[in-house]
Formats: C-alpha cells, sequence, structure tokens
C-alpha cells in the first residue's frame, strides 16, 4: 500500500509538473517579445515590493539611528534614505498610474472573448485599459496598503525592540528574528503577488469592484491553496530575481543602469506572466466570460 501510494504521489507530481511546463509553453507561445505592454504589466505587479518599501522608508524617518535599523534587518538590505525616497515615490506616482491602465489593458486583450486579431501593442492595451484603470489602481493600492501594514507588524517590533534595549543586547537572537521576520514578509509577499495578478484577471473579465475582485481571487486560491502557493511561489521567484538583480546592477554600476536592466527584462517577461496568470486564472476555478465589451 505504501509502495502504491508514494507511486501515486510520483505520478500526480509529474502530471502537475507537466501541466505547468505546458502553461509555460502556450504564455510563451502567445506573448509578444519584447513589449512595452509587457513592462508596465510587470511594474504594476510591483505593489507589494513598493508596500514593503514605503513602510520602511517610514521606519527609517522615525527612528534616526542607521545602526537600529540595520539590526532589525540583520545588515540583510540597504535601509531607504527617507528624503531620496520619498521624491522616489513621488516621481513614480504617474509612472504607476500609467501601468496600472496599461497592463489592466495587457490583461484584459490576453483574456477570452477579448475582439480577436488586436496586437497586445502599448497603444491597444492603453485603450483597452481605460474602462478599469481606476479599479485596477484600486487594487494596487489595496496590494501596497496590506503589504506596508504586514511589514509595520513584522519589522516595527524588532526596531522597537532594538530601540529599547539596543542592538548589541540582542546579540545572534538578532539575527534569528529578523531572518524570521524577512522571511513571514516575504512569504506574505508572495501571496499579494498572486492575489494581485488573480484580482485583475478577475477585474477585467467581470468588471467587478476592488473589494469584489479582491475577495474573488482570495476564495480562488483558498479553494485551490496547494496550487495557487506553488503559482505563487513561482511568480514570486521570477519576479524576485528580475527585481534583486536590477539592484544588484543598480548599487554596482548605477541607478540608471539598473533602472535599463529592469525595463530589458521587463520587456522579455511581462508579456509572458500576463499570459500565464490568464492561462492559470480557469485553472484554479475562475469562470471565463463569453465577451468583453467595451474594448474601445
Amino acid at each position: 500500500m505504501a509502495v502504491v501510494g508514494e507511486a501515486a504521489s510520483a505520478t500526480v507530481a509529474a502530471a502537475q509538473g507537466s501541466s505547468e511546463r505546458g502553461v509555460l509553453r502556450e504564455a510563451i507561445h502567445r506573448a509578444r517579445m519584447p513589449s512595452l505592454a509587457g513592462i508596465a504589466y510587470e511594474a504594476m505587479g510591483l505593489a507589494w515590493i513598493f508596500g514593503a518599501l514605503a513602510a520602511l522608508t517610514i521606519l527609517s524617518l522615525v527612528v534616526e539611528d542607521k545602526e537600529v535599523m540595520s539590526s532589525a534587518l540583520a545588515r540583510r538590505f540597504a535601509v531607504p534614505k527617507g528624503t531620496s525616497a520619498i521624491v522616489f515615490f513621488a516621481l513614480a506616482a504617474p509612472l504607476i498610474l500609467t501601468a496600472t491602465r496599461v497592463g489592466a489593458g495587457l490583461a484584459r486583450m490576453a483574456a477570452p472573448g477579448a475582439p480577436k486579431g488586436r496586437k497586445p501593442t502599448a497603444r491597444n492595451a492603453w485603450r483597452s485599459g481605460i474602462s478599469v484603470q481606476v479599479s485596477a489602481f484600486g487594487i494596487w493600492l489595496q496590494i501596497f496598503g496590506m503589504m506596508a501594514s504586514a511589514t509595520f507588524v513584522l519589522i516595527g517590533p524588532l526596531v522597537g525592540l532594538s530601540l529599547l534595549i539596543g542592538p548589541e543586547a540582542l546579540g545572534p537572537f538578532s539575527g534569528i528574528l529578523s531572518g524570521l521576520a524577512l522571511t513571514l514578509t516575504f512569504v506574505y509577499g508572495a501571496e499579494l503577488g498572486a492575489l494581485q495578478e488573480l484580482a485583475t484577471a478577475s477585474l477585467v473579465r467581470h468588471r467587478r469592484g476592488v473589494g469584489s475582485a479582491v475577495l474573488h481571487a482570495w476564495r480562488l486560491m483558498k479553494s485551490k491553496p496547494s496550487e495557487s502557493r506553488r503559482k505563487a511561489a513561482a511568480d514570486f521567484a521570477a519576479r524576485f530575481a528580475v527585481v534583486a538583480g536590477s539592484l544588484a546592477v543598480a548599487g554596482s554600476l548605477g541607478s540608471g543602469w539598473g533602472l535599463a536592466l529592469f525595463v530589458a527584462i521587463a520587456a522579455l517577461v511581462g508579456s509572458v506572466r500576463c499570459q500565464a496568470w490568464s492561462l492559470q486564472y480557469p485553472r484554479l476555478g475562475g469562470l471565463e466570460p463569453q465577451v468583453l465589451s467595451d474594448e474601445d
């Protein structure tokens, strides 16, 4: 019986792996590469990263002692500088608004029921996103706020503890506690990333409100937790590699080179990611519309 059980488990795992590879192949086949609209879609998916950065920026403004912040983060990440981060968020705001409209438009064009023959260019995605741009930005804000709140909850107590007793007093426990907090932060970020993708897919298909789209996405993830976690983990790993690589290049060669690398990679993977989540949406239980109206 044990042998039969192990064989069955291996068969299921192989089938799941084959299915995932099939989705990836189909997504690559359907994607347009390179793609300006894909850059926007990739940028739209950074809501949880922006939320974490915003929370860390606020903490760094409140706590002026950089040693305390570095201790809380176990020196794994550079603490955002308050003034420069505020300027960055101010400059990024209009780009985020543009990215959410174009990204949602591209997701709409990737969904079944969209007009055939329309190329997924940035211009067409901009036109397709006009009717859902407000709700798409609302989803972005909700994911942003949820991640910022979680970062405060997970990292804030470590900062407060370091302020109360001093970084040196924590000793080796500093690395253990911060490592645990960062791990939980990343896991939550991965879940939020998948939640945003599914909520956007639901929004562009059924014209839901922000709350309804996010709640529907959460229900889809709860209905198939193992499958949704695998997809969230894979999506997180790919996105983290893009962002981490861009930040590494920015740190060694300058911010301009880091941004150029992100744009280059996003132009290749953004459209693939969009198509992949469009294919995954019905696999997790989402219903497809017959026709998408108001495409223009």
